[in-house]
């Protein structure tokens, strides 16, 4: 088997499949495939690609995120973060 290194790169579709780790089985820790679609669909349901906006940490906190969850800056915050899009996780 090549290195991983030397495979060519392609823009991924959601058809694709990429290899993983189902850890809870039947048999636990089997490596499968999933499908590129079904994955970007649980990311998003997680919150990740569609993450709300601040201007920064206290906002976030005012806004009710708890400790360890993410958001990304509206720009109105004080340098650095008077910047749009910055994904941050709230202290």
């Amino acid at each position: 088997m090549s290195k991983i290194s030397s495979y060519t790169t392609a823009k991924p579709n959601e058809t694709d499949l990429l290899v993983g780790t189902d850890v809870a089985g039947p048999p636990a820790d089997a490596t499968r495939n999933f499908n590129a679609g079904d994955v970007a669909a649980l990311v998003k349901l997680a919150g990740v690609l569609s993450l709300p906006a601040y201007a920064d940490n206290a906002a976030a906190i005012a806004g009710g995120l708890a400790a360890g969850a993410l958001y990304q800056t509206t720009g109105a915050g004080a340098a650095p973060l008077n910047a749009a899009g910055i994904v941050m996780v709230v202290q």
